[in-house]
């Protein structure tokens, strides 16, 4: 039983702060403005993914900082060799939860920038990969000004889950390959 609560263990702040978003909703659920429509809704979360895996994907290849950080997180995730259906698994809980925490409840309370400040803050790395924390809080203003648009949490959910699974699966894939070839 231990292993299995140390291997989850990296995932419990964001079971916590899914509960601690869901009650807040809740007990003092926020006025999102008006809805947008379907298309709007599914073109903005497409727009989303696409900005911050590309933003993602230009730092990596040009700012060692942010190479590092990204080095350090796929050190620790290769370790905990996941399944297809665990990354699904993970990659939903973490989205929703900090969907409902950040901009469902912390925004209604701190705005966009405030919400993501505490979002990037809550995503620390060692000095050297600094670059890792200012990228996560600007998604947090980019999730944030999606719900101010469109006037609902599901395109920032969408993209934020299609956003994680994409990398827990790439590492699953790596994980795989390196595991084949240390034996």
């Amino acid at each position: 039983m231990m292993p299995l609560v140390r291997r989850y263990l990296p995932f419990l702040p964001s079971l916590l702060t899914g509960i601690v978003g869901a009650a807040w909703l809740l007990f003092r659920p926020p006025d999102l403005g008006p809805r947008a429509d379907p298309l709007t809704l599914a073109l903005t979360a497409g727009a989303l993914v696409f900005a911050l895996l590309g933003g993602a994907w230009v730092l990596g290849r040009t700012l060692p900082s942010f190479r590092y950080a990204s080095g350090l997180l796929e050190r620790a995730l290769v370790r905990l060799r996941l399944s297809a259906l665990e990354a699904v698994l993970l990659a939903t809980l973490t989205a929703v939860a900090e969907e409902l925490f950040f901009r469902a409840a912390l925004q209604s309370v701190l705005g966009v920038w405030g919400q993501a400040l505490v979002f990037g803050l809550l995503h620390p790395m060692p000095r050297r990969g600094w670059s890792y924390t200012l990228y996560t809080a600007l998604s947090g203003v980019a999730f944030g000004y999606a719900v101010v648009l469109t006037g609902s949490l599901w395109p920032g959910l969408i993209a934020h889950f299609l956003i994680n699974l994409q990398g827990l699966l790439e590492l699953g894939r790596q994980g795989g390959k390196r595991l084949r070839g240390a034996q």
